[in-house]
């Protein structure tokens, strides 16, 4: 006999203003999180590590691009 697992995979709202309106869960506790919350402490982190020198100016440039890229070539 075989066992089946089958899994679901939420899909994201539709937004209305083109901002990230779908939810994040936290995979070990299961918390629903709202994408704008998740999206400004992604940001504010990034801002925050190069403020405080942990990242180089040049690299979080580099890596906040390649967000903005990532992110709208997969809502196309």
């Amino acid at each position: 006999m075989t066992d089946e697992v089958t899994t679901t995979k939420a899909k994201p709202k539709a937004s209305t203003n083109g901002a990230a309106s779908d939810s994040y869960v936290l995979p070990v506790v299961g918390v629903h999180l709202p994408g704008k919350v998740v999206n400004v402490a992604f940001w504010g982190g990034l801002v925050g590590a190069v403020a405080l020198g942990a990242v180089d100016p040049p690299l979080g440039i580099l890596v906040g691009a390649g967000v903005v890229v990532a992110r709208h070539s997969s809502s196309s």
